[in-house]
Formats: structure tokens, C-alpha cells, sequence
């Protein structure tokens, strides 16, 4: 690799780093995972002299199949939805901020439901299940269970300000 592009790739990890394992560790759950997978995607492309003119898009997209990968092989499946991750890359370090405090604060609200609505909601949007699973599961009926998740989702609503700004989250 010639120095020019070695000095882009370092400018692109000096500028970017905290971005990259952030969007890293809302797939993997883990802040020390994804620095890792963020460094070794560095290693391996500052030792490998074919790398010619790489763009932020391509890292992103590196780093999520790097991430997928380490998901997979892991078999992590808590907590992830892979299948409605989007790649929302931040621009500046305060929307990563700000969306940390948002996922906090979505985080302190679940925690305040009541245990059989967090149960429910826990069931449903992390674990996947079905509402009449969830009603067997837990020996409650189907419209119960459905009551559990519209007061979950008003409080959720009513406290977070907006319903847009924690779907985001999952």
C-alpha cells in the first residue's frame, strides 16, 4: 500500500473510530467486541498492499459483515434483530451521543414497566414470539397480552416524547 492511501486510512480511523464502534456494538451487544472488530478490520487492511482508495461506505459495510459474522458464529442471538438493522452511519460524534442517550433512556423506561409488561415485551421484540405464544407461555389470555402491549407501548411513548425516535432502536 502506498503512503498516501496508509495516511487516509489512519485519518479515516482517527476521525471515525468512536462511529465505527458504536454502529459495531448495535449489532454485537459488547463495547470491548467491537473495538476489537473494529482493529482487526484496520490491521487487516493497512497489511494488505492490493488496498487501493477505500471509502467510509465500504468500511461501514465491512464492519457489519465483520460483526454479522462474529453474531453468527457465536450463536448471540438475544437482543439482535438483524433483519430490520439499518446502517445509519452517525456524522458527528454528538448524534452517537444523543443516540446512546436515547437508548438509555429507552432502556430506564422499559425498566420502570411493570414485570409482566416488560415480560411480554421482552418475549415479543426480543425473543420473537407470537402474541398467542407469549399468552400460553405465560398462562394468559391473548387479549391480555395485547393489553400488556399497548400500555407498554403508551408508556414507552408518553415518556420517550415520540414513538419515530425509539423505533430506531429496534
Amino acid at each position: 500500500m502506498n503512503n498516501k492511501n496508509n495516511i487516509s486510512l489512519r485519518a479515516i480511523y482517527d476521525n471515525h473510530y468512536c462511529q465505527m464502534v458504536f454502529y459495531v456494538k448495535q449489532i454485537v451487544k459488547s463495547t470491548s467486541t467491537a473495538e476489537d472488530i473494529v482493529q482487526d478490520l484496520f490491521v487487516k487492511l493497512l497489511s494488505n498492499p492490493a488496498v487501493n482508495n477505500i471509502n467510509i461506505g465500504f468500511l461501514y459495510v465491512c464492519l457489519k459483515n465483520s460483526a454479522l459474522n462474529y453474531v453468527s458464529t457465536k450463536k448471540y442471538k438475544s437482543e439482535v434483530r438483524v433483519d430490520t438493522f439499518q446502517f445509519h452511519p452517525a456524522d458527528e460524534v454528538t448524534d452517537i451521543v444523543e443516540l446512546a442517550e436515547r437508548e438509555e433512556k429507552l432502556r430506564r423506561v422499559i425498566s420502570d414497566l411493570t414485570p409482566k409488561c416488560k415480560e411480554v415485551l421482552r418475549k415479543i421484540y426480543f425473543d420473537r414470539m407470537k402474541y398467542a405464544e407469549v399468552a400460553k407461555e405465560m398462562n394468559l389470555s391473548f387479549h391480555t397480552v395485547k393489553s400488556h402491549m399497548n400500555i407498554a407501548f403508551s408508556t414507552i411513548k408518553k415518556r420517550m416524547n415520540s414513538l419515530p425516535s425509539i423505533l430506531v432502536l429496534f
